[in-house]
Formats: structure tokens, sequence, C-alpha cells
């Protein structure tokens, strides 16, 4: 019992280590590692060499999939190209099977890990630079993972003293499952195949019952993947096949293949010297299944990616959900930033058209403030959960304008209703259509300017003729109240209604601004309000 108690405590000792050694690494490095999944994938070698070498950096090819779920989420990269990324983030992460078997089993552990540890949080305590306060915490999970290898050793090495997996078939068949469901529950696939080196290290799995655990712990690592899926969009969902068709060919061919493959190590084994090392040869055996999959993969992907984006179309209901950002992207601000302006695009393009209709209200416009109020609802959560993430001050001007756009975008419509509410009171008085003619040119003329901005990029252009348009509506309204046409209470619906209108065109110029900025290069300072725009009368 107390050896099995040993083996749980070096698990979870060297999940820790990969933990602290990932978020290290992943703050450490900053956007260098999101400029390079975005910029430096514009092949398939390239994809795959930029995949390799990420998930190598960070010690983990879950954080490297759920990093290019969120890039094609937010269309920062081609689905073609991110799944070369996915397929060399398998090949990046036999990385850790070799460190484990060629430091983590032949080296007297403490000699290396302890001195990690203690550099590491001196780094992490005292380093004036967040960056060297993130490599400290990196190197202390270092040594931290060192420590569980030796833990888990020892506690295998007498469990193997005491009883052995037996070989045949379906034992290997039992043995694939089990680095399945291992990889499934500690979400590591790393974890499960430094628990099977440990384990062939100590003598209690002979090397070929390993191998099939290292298969299934390769297969077992879709589950990621698939649960970063979850209310995603559909690209994301794409990938995730595309993740999970790559493993399980690769785990099939390797399973049909086995006696080959082992073949092949030993053949290649014997040139590096590597014969009387076990653990060694497993992480080869790692290595070149991995190996097999991308040469299996290099002819199908371009017939497997056309049948995937023939798939999973978006459902109709998607217009009340985010089609950009999900969850995936909160720990990647770049990729954030860039699905936060398409989000805020897709909302911006509403309101020249709500605007022009005014104030003539249907019931239509009504849902579809219910809706958008839902999404800035979604969005707000978003922006919330990108707060509580490390940052740059560059990043934090970002969110920040994503923040006042959030702002904008629901004073407009908390507008619209208020101008639905002056408009159906108008209509309930008998001089409505003289007062009709006047304000639905006016909003008219508003909506048409909106239109020219949204596609100048100015929020600032044709505010000066529109003041103009707006001192004739005013002036037209009050000609006729003097002239007994309109009503005192009909005058002062049609004023406010008017003055609604200025309010909004306000948001509208200030959302435009703020969605410029946020979409290009943030400048040191957010824009600063003009007196000069058109403001609500008081």
């Amino acid at each position: 019992m107390e050896y099995v108690i040993a083996v749980l405590g070096g698990v979870g000792l060297f999940l820790l280590g990969m933990w602290l050694i990932t978020e290290g690494l992943k703050v450490a490095a900053g956007a260098s590692l999101e400029r390079l999944l975005s910029s430096w994938t514009r092949s398939r070698l390239r994809g795959l060499l930029s995949g390799t070498l990420l998930t190598a950096v960070v010690q983990s090819s879950s954080a490297v999939t759920v990093a290019a779920l969120g890039f094609v989420n937010s269309g920062l990269l081609r689905f073609e190209r991110a799944v070369w990324v996915i397929f060399g983030s398998n090949l990046g992460t036999t990385l850790t099977a070799w460190v484990v078997a060629l430091i983590g089993v032949k080296f007297k552990i403490d000699v290396l890990a302890l001195p990690l540890v203690g550099v590491g949080a001196l780094l992490r305590v005292f380093a004036p630079v967040d960056r060297y306060r993130n490599l400290g915490m990196a190197l202390a999970g270092f040594g931290i993972l060192f420590m569980g290898i030796d833990v888990l050793s020892s506690g295998f090495q007498n469990l193997g003293e005491q009883f052995t997996v037996p070989d045949g078939g379906a034992a290997l068949i039992w043995l694939v499952l089990a680095g399945i469901v291992l990889t499934s529950l500690m979400q590591s696939s790393s974890a499960t195949v430094a628990l099977v080196l440990t384990a062939l290290a100590g003598g209690m799995l002979g090397f070929r019952e390993a191998a099939a655990m290292v298969i299934g712990a390769n297969v077992g690592t879709t589950s990621t993947a698939l649960i970063a899926t979850l209310g995603a969009t559909a690209n994301a969902r794409r990938l995730a096949i595309a993740h999970v068709l790559f493993n399980l060919l690769t785990g099939v061919m390797a399973i049909v293949l086995l006696g080959v493959l082992l073949q092949v190590v030993d053949l290649l084994a014997g040139v590096l010297w590597l014969e009387e090392d076990p653990a060694a040869r497993l992480a080869l055996f790692h290595t070149c299944f991995n190996l097999l999959g991308i040469v299996l993969m290099w002819p199908i992907e371009p017939f497997m990616s056309r049948f995937l984006l023939s798939r999973f179309r978006e459902r109709q209901s998607s217009k009340e959900k985010l089609q950009f950002l999900d969850r995936n992207l909160v720990s990647l601000p770049d990729a954030a930033r860039a699905a936060l302006a398409q989000e805020m695009e897709r909302l911006l393009v509403q309101y020249p058209v709500a605007m022009a209709t005014l104030p003539d209200p249907d019931s239509k416009r009504l849902g579809h403030i219910v809706i958008r109020d839902r999404l800035l609802e979604q969005i707000g959560d978003f922006l919330a959960d990108v707060g509580r993430q490390h940052l740059s001050d560059e990043q934090i001007n970002v969110f920040q304008m994503g923040w006042r756009l959030q702002g904008n975008l629901l004073n407009m419509d908390d507008t619209l209703q208020r101008l639905d509410g002056l408009c159906q009171a108008l209509q309930r008085h008998d001089d409505w259509s003289r007062v009709e003619e006047l304000l639905s040119d006016w909003f008219a003329s508003a909506g048409r300017q909106m239109e020219e901005e949204w596609r100048a990029g100015d929020g600032s252009a044709g505010a000066e003729a529109l003041l103009g348009k707006y001192e004739q509506a005013k002036h037209g309204l009050l000609a006729s109240a003097m002239s007994g046409n309109l009503s005192r209470t009909s005058l002062d619906l049609a004023l406010q209604s008017l003055s609604q209108g200025r309010w909004m065109l306000e948001q509208w110029q200030r959302a435009l601004d703020y969605y410029s900025l946020m979409a290009a290069t943030p400048p040191p300072d957010d824009p600063e309000d003009s007196d000069e725009r058109l403001m609500p009368d008081a």
C-alpha cells in the first residue's frame, strides 16, 4: 500500500511540476509565442515545425492545442495550417519523454532537482523583472518534476518486485485503454508517458506493454481538444475532429504495425547506442510512431481538411451566441483582441439600419435589441475573464477600449428603446402625421450618415451637416407648434426624440473611435472626449 501511495505522490509532483513549467514559460515568453503561431504558419511544413517548437518550449501539447483552437476561432490562423500545428504538437510532446528517459531515470535526482527548486524559488521571489520571476517558476517546476520522477521510480521499483503485467494480445489492448483513461483523467499525456517510463525502468512493465500504454496516452490527449470545443465555433470543432482523426489513425497504425515499429526502434537504438537503455528506447518509440502519423497524414490531410470544412456549419441560433469569442481565447490576448474586434464589428453594422428606421418602431427591432444586449453581456463576461490574466500595458489599453465600446453599445440600445417609447406615445396623438415627416427625414439622414461613417471608419465625418439638419428639424417642429398644428405634448415628445437621436449619434461616434483604436495597433493613450461632437440637449 505504501508503494501505491508513493506512486500517487510521484504523479502529483510530476503534474505540479508540469503545470509550473507550462505556466511559467508561457508568461515568460509573452506575446512572442502567439506571434509565432499566428504568423509563422504559412505552409504545412512551417505549421508542423511551429507546433513542434512551441510544444517543446512550453512543455504542453494541450496548451498549444487550445491556442490553435483559439487562433482558428478568431480567424488569425487558417484551418488548413492549424491542423499541422496540432500534428506538430504531438511530435513536440515527445521531448518530455526524452527528458524523463535521459535525465530523470539516470541521474541522482536530488543533485539536480533541489538546486533547480532553490534557484527557481529565489528568482520567483526576488527577481526585479516579471519575466525572470516566471522563468524562476519554470525552473522550480523542472525541479519538482524531477523529484516526482524519483518518487515514481522508487515506487515502481518496489511494485515491480511483487508483480508484473502479463503479456499477450488481449493484455496489450487493455494497456492501450489504460493509457487513454490515464491521460483523459490527468489531462496530460506527458504525465502518462512519464508514469510508463518509470514503470518500465522499475521492472513493472515489459517494453512491449509500455509501448502499448504510450500509444494509448497519445490517443487520450485528444480529450483536451474535445473539452475545449464545448460551446466553441464550427472551426474549433473541425480542428478538434482533425486532432482526433490524426491521433486515432496514428494509434491504430502503431498497434497494427507494433512488431515492425519495435524492430525499427531496435535498429535505431543500435545505431544510437541505446540498446541497454529501455527508457530511452521507449522515448525513441514514442517519437517514431508520431513521425509515422505525420508521414501518413501528409497526403491525406488536404482531403480531410476539405471534408471537415464542408461540415459543422454554424447553427441558426448562433445569432444569439458569440461567434468568435470563447473561453479558449481568455489566455491568448492577441487572439482575443482580434476576435473581440470581429464580434464588435458584427454588432456595430446593425446600428445604422436601426437608426434609419426611426421613428417608425416595429416589434422586430425590440427583439434585436434584446439579442444584442445578451451578446454584450457575454462580451462583458469575457472581458472580465481576460482582465484576470497577465497582460502587458498595451494589451490592457486594448481591452479598456473594448470595455468602453461595450458601454457605448449598451447606451445606444437603451436609447433605441427610449425612442421606441417616445414614438409609440406620439402615434397616439392626432397630429402624429405632421411630426412623422420631420422626424423620419432627420433619422433617415442620420442612419445614412452613420453608414458612411462606418465605411470610412471615421466617427466625426459629417457631424456638422447632421447638426444643421437637426436644427432644421427642430425649427420645423417649433414653427408647426407656433402655428397651432402641434399640441404641446406632441412637441415635447418630438423634441425629446430628436435629443435622444443626437445622444445616440454621440455614442456612435465614440464607439467608432474606440473600435478603430482597438482593431488597429493601440496607442499609449485612450481617446479623449471632444466637446465639438454632437451632445444631447440639456
